[in-house]
């Protein structure tokens, strides 16, 4: 029998095994509800929303999973107000922005040229803008990967052009269209002097832009 094989036939037991454990659950409480009385009204209630709370839990799980991981995108100790944008295609690319509290932002604009050492991360993990796109090959395929493939590009660019947050999304070839505005909200902070960025996970970079008290968070993977 191949790996492939066992690895299958173990994957068929387990979803058996769950499909099972559900249905003895469930059976379970039917039981319990047959046990009650016509006037026990309150506690036929609770079992039956014990049952839909079980039921609904793994997609509660999932939400707040995700909204853990939304909220991580903003390093501490920096806070945000609201979430002012946020686009996500197939779990591929996404482009967020979160607007700081006033302390928060102002607190940043304090700290000036040392605030990448003040933000959550490992040293040297935070740089100054603007961000290095062209010192060696990886940070050219970072905000420019069609650059040696012209045709693969989604829009003609000059061959010497800037860093601009819809190339580094094109990274895989999954296009996403930002709301107007919000992308060379997201440019002039990546050009320009002030700002600081770090490389995460997931094929994500995350922009601390203290002077406009946003933080911008995008990922292509």
């Amino acid at each position: 029998m191949t790996l492939p094989a066992i690895i299958l036939a173990g994957l068929a037991i387990c979803a058996l095994l769950f499909i099972a454990a559900i249905a003895a659950f469930f059976l379970g409480l039917r039981r319990m509800l047959r046990r009650t009385r016509p006037d026990q009204s309150v506690l036929r209630g609770l079992i039956i929303v014990f049952g839909l709370g079980v039921l609904a839990s793994p997609f509660i799980a999932m939400e707040i999973a995700e909204q853990i991981d939304v909220l991580a995108h903003v390093p501490k100790p920096l806070e945000f107000s609201e979430i002012e944008y946020r686009l996500e295609e197939s779990r591929k690319t996404g482009f967020f922005v979160y607007r700081l509290t006033d302390e928060s932002a102002d607190w940043a604009r304090k700290q000036g040229s040392q605030l990448g050492e003040k933000l959550l991360g490992a040293k040297g993990t935070w740089r100054e803008t603007p961000v290095d796109d062209s010192s060696d090959e990886k940070a050219t395929y970072q905000w420019h990967p069609y650059d040696r493939y012209p045709d693969l590009m989604s829009v003609d660019r000059p061959k010497y052009h800037p860093p601009t947050i819809i190339e580094y999304l094109e990274k895989y070839g999954f296009l996403i269209t930002i709301e107007d505005g919000r992308d060379r909200e997201a440019d002039q902070s990546i050009r320009s002097s002030g700002s600081f960025y770090s490389y995460g996970d997931g094929g994500s970079v995350t922009i601390v832009d203290p002077g406009r008290g946003k933080v911008y968070f995008a990922y292509a993977r």
